[in-house]
């Protein structure tokens, strides 16, 4: 009995020994990820402890399940939506599997929030139906899609050993990392003015080489709302840096009942910039419209957005505007229109193609045919808007995006389009879109990821995107023994 006794005591002594550090170990291998492989899978069923729940709750349906099945998904009715994932260690990379179903969207895109401000995201998209329509040549493989208008390669080595000295090269969704440059540009001594009104804020890119970047704006504040309405003028660089600003005070008429001010001619003149692309903001009010724009630049192409103002509706303000119609060159792959006011009510053409506008505040949406798009509008007063350029001519319209195209605009001037997207996979009446993230610039917050589910138009088309599942793999190098012994050093003095 004895003997038994102190083989116990030996044997509960052993344990007590060992047992801190079998929990190292246990701690060790779940925190540090010996592999370098981790993978979580939401699937709405219940909590997950690594992926959160999608939110605001407002712009979700319930969870609902299927009858006798554990089956679960999910609404999304109003976008965007965001969920979180937990990061246990530092990952180089995070792929991301939505499965959902889609009935009418365009475009689904996943992003993943990047350092900056709040809407900093890296968006990448989920399913593009503008991209799954495309009949050009296409050579696929892991890492991605390959376009040809015409075919002339049939492998990614032959086509990437000759994409140095391609014309018409673009890429969506991949990094080329490549300078934007128009070898054969010349400066022109020649004055362009833009004779036409559009209120309120605009960007648009220029080109320069070996010239100052010289603009003129005319500029009245109609005062239609109280307070002050300040501009500000910012120039970016093609690395998206602010290296200039202008501000011009408020005409200092501050009431709504106020009347609008007289012409104001504002200058921006930077000297000695290198040569490459710029983004100039013009950042204000809707109070304050831009009467015209003057400028020995050669090109002024418009982002996403041009707000026409010649209208009568603001004859009470200004007596001098230019009611004549308007056409404006367009590359936006899938256009929105909207007028405010009534004298704003009309048929905008678009090459072949009409969209009536039968209401005002209303938001209305047309695929063009083909690209570019000519916009025709004969009253003015329109808000013209998408993800894309615009300019009021095409020889004041060029694409600096072409190497890093924020949507697909299959354009005249693109030939090869390249691209990390691939079409979703059916699954039983689901689609399954898959989308990999580099978490170098990744905004890691509480030791989490947040992304966010978009689509688009979905607000505005009252569709809805129902999702089943959410699957989030992460992958980093795996530990080396000298690295995992010193994270096991810092490990235990950390937890010890």
């Amino acid at each position: 009995m004895k003997t038994f006794f102190k083989q116990l005591y030996q044997l509960s002594r052993i344990i007590v020994i060992l047992l801190p550090f079998v929990i190292l170990a246990f701690l060790i291998k779940k925190d540090l990820v010996l592999t370098g492989h981790l993978e979580f899978t939401y699937d709405f069923s219940q909590d997950s402890p690594v992926i959160t729940n999608l939110f605001p709750a407002n712009r979700l349906s319930e969870i609902y399940q299927v009858k006798g099945k554990h089956d679960f998904w999910q609404e999304i009715r109003s976008e965007p939506v965001y969920f979180e994932a937990r990061l246990p260690q530092q990952f180089d990379t995070a792929e991301v599997e939505v499965v959902y179903q889609n009935q009418s969207q365009n475009l689904v895109q996943l992003g993943l929030k990047t350092l900056g401000d709040e809407w900093s995201y890296d968006f990448k998209p989920l399913e593009n139906r503008l991209l799954d329509n495309l009949d050009w040549f296409k050579l696929e493989e892991d890492r991605g899609v390959i376009w040809q208008r015409q075919k002339q390669f049939l492998s990614w080595d032959q086509f990437f050993e000759a994409s140095g000295s391609l014309n018409g090269l673009a890429a969506y969704g991949y990094d080329l990392d490549r300078k934007f440059i128009l070898p054969d540009y010349r400066p022109s001594s020649q004055t362009k003015i833009i004779n036409r009104a559009i209120r309120g804020t605009h960007s648009f890119y220029t080109y320069l080489k070996n010239e100052a970047l010289d603009f003129a704006f005319v500029i009245q504040d109609i005062n239609r709302k109280d307070g002050p309405d300040p501009l500000n003028i910012n120039v970016y660089n093609d690395e998206g840096e602010k290296i200039y600003t202008k501000s011009v005070r408020d005409d200092g008429l501050i009431s709504k009942y106020d009347v609008a001010s007289g012409k104001n001619t504002v200058s921006l003149k930077v000297l000695g910039l290198p040569e490459g692309v710029y983004r100039i903001e013009l950042d204000c009010e809707d109070d304050i419209f831009f009467r015209s724009i003057i400028t020995k630049q050669q090109y002024v192409t418009f982002i996403n957005r041009l707000y026409l103002a010649d209208s009568p509706e603001y004859s009470d303000g200004f007596v001098d505007l230019n009611y004549s119609p308007v056409i404006i060159y367009s590359t936006i792959p899938r256009l929105g229109f909207e007028t405010p006011h009534p004298e704003g009510l009309q048929i905008v053409g678009l090459n072949n193609q009409s969209l009536a506008l039968e209401k005002t505040h209303t938001n209305y949406f047309i695929t063009p045919d083909s690209l570019p798009t000519y916009i025709y509008s004969t009253k003015n007063d329109l808000k013209i808007f998408g993800r894309g350029l615009l300019a009021f001519s095409q020889d004041m319209y060029f694409n600096p995006e072409l190497f890093e195209l924020r949507d697909l605009a299959v354009t005249p001037e693109i030939n090869y389009l390249v691209s990390s997207y691939h079409t979703p996979v059916q699954l039983n009446g689901w689609k399954a879109g898959k989308v990999v993230f580099d978490l170098t610039n990744a905004d890691i917050l509480n030791r989490k990821l947040r992304f966010a589910l978009s689509s688009p138009e979905l607000n505005d088309t009252e569709g809805i995107i129902k999702l089943k599942s959410i699957k989030v793999v992460l992958d980093k190098q795996p530990l080396s023994f000298n690295e995992l012994f010193r994270k096991i050093i810092k490990y235990a003095k950390d937890r010890f």
